[in-house]
């Protein structure tokens, strides 16, 4: 029975998939993934109690997964961000917050990680669905601060403390930040955000962000106590 539930499930999350990638969050109905599901509406609503629910679960992907459908999913929870890649990232920015390695050596690996994690093809679906629905479901300003505005946060903790300890020359670790982030995603997400180029190596990926923390370094001075 519950094999068979599960089933339904998915199979309504993959309808729903498909119609909010094709034509938005707004401009997709309930009525219409009940058609294409098949059955009645009330039993759609049976395992989303709105579209908004929908919309998250599938924004979600399989962070759900393992999860009892009996437990209770309301409209503030905050896991946007698939749950493989908010892994990855989780282990990348601790992997750079414990970092003993030169400053260098650390942008270095934490730029390829990243890069490599959220050009993956499940988180740029989502990115989009994000960026698309975000005036409409509320889904948008959860899935920033679920993601980018978590990288954010632990980059500009990390440089403050590369500026504590004199590693770096910063006035601004803010700013910094930014500057970080924006060299780093530029030469490679917007890439593959637009399926302009899928078949980047992960060489041709370390190549590109190694250039970027170069830049940064070069704005920001060099280490003091080597590189």
């Amino acid at each position: 029975m519950r094999r068979r539930t599960e089933a339904k499930r998915n199979a309504i999350l993959k309808v729903a998939r498909e119609l909010f990638s094709q034509k938005g969050y707004q401009n997709t109905s309930m009525s219409e993934i009940t058609a294409k599901v098949g059955g009645s509406k009330a039993t759609i609503y049976g395992y989303f109690k709105s579209k908004k629910l929908l919309f998250q679960a599938v924004m979600e992907g399989d962070s759900l997964a393992g999860v009892s459908l009996k437990a209770p999913v309301s409209d503030d929870a905050i896991q946007i961000v698939p749950l493989e890649n908010y892994r990855q990232i989780i282990a990348i920015v601790d992997a750079m917050m414990n970092s003993h390695d030169s400053v260098k050596k650390t942008l270095y690996r934490f730029s390829k990680n990243v890069m490599q994690t959220v050009c993956q093809p499940a988180f740029l679906e989502i990115y989009k669905l994000a960026v698309g629905s975000s005036s409409k479901s509320g889904i948008g300003p959860r899935f920033f601060e679920t993601g980018p505005l978590y990288l954010f946060r632990k980059v500009q903790e990390y440089l403050q403390s590369c500026k504590d300890k004199g590693l770096l020359d910063i006035k601004d670790v803010e700013r910094a930040a930014s500057d970080f982030l924006a060299l780093m995603r530029g030469p490679v997400f917007e890439r593959y955000l637009f399926g302009y180029e899928k078949t980047m190596t992960s060489s041709d990926i370390q190549r590109r962000t190694r250039r970027s923390v170069d830049t940064f370094l070069k704005i920001y001075g060099p280490e003091k106590t080597g590189g």
